[in-house]
């Protein structure tokens, strides 16, 4: 393996980039199809819809306290070593899925695949900002959203395309060849070595990172964002089939998908020009308003396709900007660490939304419901935007 000097690598070669572009698209592909698929095949095992939520709730618990380990790890260590256990996480679990014979068995292989969850999601978005030009850092960001976008399109797509033509079998086999492909590959890509940082543990230095007001606020944004997407990706499927015959989840979430993916491109490179407050409060906006939208499509079925672009591209863009001012913000020596509790919080708010949400429809029903999360969400936008202006901050 040829050396990098530490020069050229913050430069960011492009065979580095290419190669670690890859790697992320082939673990989002995994990701976002496992993400789809094990419910299915836990009910195919025989299981029952409780399996089906505790393997997704132990799924993201586990990724929670797995980061309290490798989130000073990356910091500590450098990038790769977290990487390379997450790309081999993710491209282990399919094998081992294809062995699995039993609906407790799978639940416990999810238990090891969110060890891949904590390593590559906190250690991607550091690893970016090491090595990306701190003037074009929302552009690289960009790039790595959207492939994490790119596998929410296609992940699920090529997955439920070979199951249903085949079996469950075959598509382990091809994801298990794509998973090894990204772990191989990650073996080729050169990092800058870490600095030495304080050896500090990881609830005393995250309790550092939050001393920052600036970063509160970002988790705040992140904590909200997660909130509301939660509540679509768990409960809008269920929605839209109950209000039309049409495949309407199926055509939500490839619109959601694409839009995602344009706003990984466009926002990214505004952020490099722009405000990053203002185009996260503009998105902010764009999202809360299509969660309202939402309720209209019993009357008007094509205002789905502008509810769903307006969620797609508010949340990929706001997540991206969210991500970037963290990472602009936050020392180098912490940045894994931040990132650590970013993806915490990522995770307990979308698991609170699902649960939140599912106690408001007994009682409001699915469109008061809709209609108040997002006069929640654009409200603290406009708020967040009022207080600036009061304040004199700029934006």
């Amino acid at each position: 393996m040829l050396k990098m000097s530490q020069a050229q690598i913050k430069q960011g070669s492009i065979r580095n980039w290419v190669l670690f572009y890859t790697v992320s698209l082939l673990v989002f592909l995994n990701f976002w199809a496992s993400v789809t698929t094990t419910p299915l095949y836990i009910l195919e095992l025989g299981g029952r819809e409780f399996h089906s939520g505790l393997q997704g709730t132990l799924f993201f618990l586990g990724a929670v306290i797995f980061r309290i380990y490798l989130g000073p790890l990356s910091d500590r260590s450098g990038r790769k070593i977290p990487l390379l256990i997450g790309a081999f996480v993710f491209g282990s679990t399919p094998i081992l899925l294809y062995a699995a014979q039993s609906v407790w068995t799978v639940v416990f292989i999810r238990i090891y695949q969110s060890i891949g969850l904590a390593a590559y999601f906190a250690s991607g978005p550091a690893f970016v900002g090491d090595v990306a030009p701190f003037h074009k850092m929302g552009t690289y960001m960009g790039l790595y959203r959207l492939m994490s976008a790119s596998g929410l399109l296609l992940g699920p797509f090529i997955a439920i395309s070979l199951i249903n033509r085949y079996d469950y079998n075959t598509w382990f086999l091809w994801s298990f060849g794509i998973g090894i492909l990204g772990f191989l590959l990650m073996l080729l890509i050169q990092g800058p070595k870490p600095k030495a940082p304080e050896k500090m543990k990881f609830f005393h230095k995250a309790k550092e990172v939050l001393k920052d007001q600036k970063l509160r606020e970002i988790y705040l944004g992140i904590a909200i964002f997660s909130f509301a997407s939660g509540i679509i990706f768990t409960f809008a499927p269920v929605y839209l089939d109950q209000i039309a015959t049409l495949e309407n989840s199926g055509i939500f979430f490839t619109i959601y998908s694409f839009a995602g993916i344009v706003a990984s491109i466009v926002v990214g490179k505004l952020l490099d020009h722009k405000s990053p407050l203002l185009i996260i409060l503009f998105l902010g906006l764009s999202y809360g308003i299509g969660l309202i939208l939402l309720t209209a499509v019993g009357f008007l079925s094509e205002i789905m396709i502008l509810a769903a672009i307006l969620l797609g591209v508010g949340y990929a863009g706001a997540v991206l900007g969210l991500t970037t001012r963290l990472i602009k913000t936050v020392s180098e020596e912490s940045r894994a660490i931040a990132i650590s509790i970013q993806e915490n919080t990522i995770d307990v708010f979308i698991a609170s939304g699902s649960f939140v949400f599912s106690g408001m429809i007994p009682l409001l029903g699915y469109e008061l419901s809709f209609i108040l999360i997002g006069i929640l969400i654009t409200g603290t936008m406009i708020l967040r935007y009022r207080k600036g202006k009061t304040d004199g901050n700029r934006f």
